[in-house]
């Protein structure tokens, strides 16, 4: 059994359609569907329950994830060893991305790592679940490192580094009586039309807790819509400061009662050790994604 068929099939696993996996991984989407019917009939039977929307495990494939998850993990561990050895640093590390991170330099980071290691090969994985969707991965071995944003520094299994923080704000139109008033307090979002975003991202995660008392109009998954929505009349919606910044139009309005604060932090699990690349990429981020200094006063 080829090990990349595993790597396809815990990527339908993780993701739910041949399509996502395929994006994934970078690989066109034939190729894992093939991949995963090519492991079918070697064990002689199916591990995925074809549904018009979403593959489902069977239980033969709920009985490998683990196995599976583990035999890539047993590969990754011997080039680890291998490279250890010859005083390299490389390979692949699976990074957990977040949407929109403009609070820390990444950018910078990302590049030194290059100047410093430049056998690392940064894999960044995006998932529609956000903070939650990563802690998923991270536990699960899918991801060697995630972003996290505005979750609790215990977190079973996952080991936490704060890196940065920064004010949730309003977004609306400029003729919005909110943009008159100059600040909002949180009980004023009960009468207004709030884009929302997903459950599972961190922005979410804060106005859940902060702001349950609102009317939520529609739940997007990409704040610059969001914010263009909001710019259009269609509702207000709550971003991070930095991510306001980045619509010309926007309206930015401060909370007046409440701290709405969300956290940017970087996790890898506490139960596995980093492989040495992991490892070097995480040195490098805390040493280099410095905050970003951005201005508190809605301009």
């Amino acid at each position: 059994m080829e090990l990349r068929h595993l790597e396809y099939f815990l990527a339908c696993c993780d993701l739910g359609t041949f399509t996502a996996a395929a994006r994934s991984l970078d690989v066109v989407q034939s190729a894992v569907s093939t991949g995963v019917a090519k492991m079918e009939r070697e064990l002689g039977e199916r591990v995925f329950d074809r549904t018009p929307t979403v593959l489902v495990l069977t239980d033969t494939g709920r009985a490998i994830v683990g196995p599976a998850r583990a035999a890539l993990r047993a590969r990754a561990d011997i080039f680890d060893a291998v490279d250890g050895v010859r005083g390299d640093i490389r390979g692949e590390v699976a990074v957990g991305a977040l949407v929109n991170v403009v609070s820390i330099d990444l950018a910078e980071a990302f590049a030194e790592i290059h100047r410093r290691h430049p056998g690392i090969t940064i894999a960044m994985r995006q998932n529609p679940r956000g903070s939650s969707g990563n802690i998923v991965g991270v536990r699960a071995g899918t991801l060697d490192l995630a972003f996290l944003g505005a979750y609790p520094d215990l977190i079973p299994g996952i080991a936490v580094h704060r890196l940065a923080q920064e004010p949730l704000v309003l977004v609306c139109s400029p003729d919005h009586r909110l943009a008159q008033a100059g600040s909002f307090a949180t009980a004023d979002l009960a009468e207004e039309r709030v884009i929302d975003y997903p459950p599972g991202w961190g922005t979410r995660a804060v106005v859940d807790r902060d702001i349950p008392d609102r009317r939520t109009v529609i739940e997007v998954a990409d704040q610059f819509f969001g914010m263009s929505l909001a710019v259009k009349g269609f509702g207000v919606t709550l971003v991070p400061l930095g991510v306001a910044h980045m619509h010309a139009g926007a309206a930015i309005v401060p909370c007046s009662d409440t701290a709405l604060m969300w956290d940017i932090a970087i996790a890898h699990s506490s139960t596995r050790t980093p492989s040495r690349a992991a490892r070097a990429v995480l040195d490098i981020v805390l040493e280099l994604a410095r905050p970003v200094r951005v201005s508190r006063t809605p301009s």
